[in-house]
Order: C-alpha cells, then structure tokens, then sequence
C-alpha cells in the first residue's frame, strides 16, 4: 500500500502531546476500550454525524476488523486515527485526519468525545488549529467538523 502523495516524505506521529491531551495512534490493541467507548457514546456519535447510522449493529469482531484498518492506513501515511486521552490515559475519544483522494488539497478531520467526560471542546480544537499549522502537516485547507 502506497502513502497518500502529500504524506510520503512525511512522518505524522504516532504518539503526540497535543496540550493538556495526548494523541496515540489506535490500534487493535485498543479493542476492548475503544467498543466500550463507543457503544456507550453511540447517541452522541450519531448526533454529532447527521446521516451517519454508524455504529449501529457493530460488535467486538466488526471493531477489531475497523481498529486493524485504521492501524494499517496510519503506517501506510494514507489516513490517520488517535485515541484522545488524558494525563491520566483515560480514553476521551478518537480523532480522524482523512486527506482528499480526490486530489483536493485538503483534508476532512472528524473526532468524537466519549459521553461524560469533562473536556473543553474550544482548547482541543485549538491546539489541533495550531498542530495543522505547523511544519509536521503539509499546507492543505483540514475542514473540521465542529462541536
């Protein structure tokens, strides 16, 4: 599998502070936290998702099967995903970069919170601004979708 073309001679890390919260690539090893996260953040995601039914009808073998996607794209640098935790490396959601395969210079970047955690929402957000404005992320137009 090739890396995206506005990601070959870039590494994106797997393991970054991004202010008072830490992004680490998921992986299948996150299984058991991630379906717990999810499912009891279903309502949420899916508000949050207009349109989206997902992730209605997954299970344990559909997430592993999602989890080992992701894992697979980030090492190829096609598309990437964290888990959001804090200090404490309690799970808070999931951040999604996916960069145009339409050849657009841009890139749609999603994430979720898990439901009852205590985060601002306005601080993670700038910190990502800040992140996708620096040297580590080619310059491309990353639409955020927005709490």
């Amino acid at each position: 599998m090739r890396p995206h073309p506005l990601f070959k001679d870039r590494t994106i890390p797997a393991l970054h502070a991004l202010g008072e919260f830490t992004l680490r690539a998921l992986s299948v090893s996150d299984l058991e936290r991630d379906f717990s996260a999810v499912m009891a953040s279903a309502t949420e995601i899916k508000a949050a998702n207009p349109g989206s039914t997902w992730p209605d009808g997954l299970t344990r073998d559909k997430n592993l099967i999602d989890l080992a996607w992701h894992q697979r794209e980030f090492e190829a640098r096609r598309s990437f995903a964290w888990v959001i935790e804090n200090s404490d490396g309690a799970y808070l959601g999931c951040l999604y970069v996916y960069p145009s395969i339409a050849g657009e210079q841009a890139a749609d970047v999603v994430w979720w919170w898990r439901t009852g955690v205590a985060i601002s929402g306005s601080s993670f957000r700038k910190h990502l601004l800040e992140w996708f404005a620096s040297s580590a992320w080619p310059a491309l137009a990353y639409r955020l979708r927005d709490e």
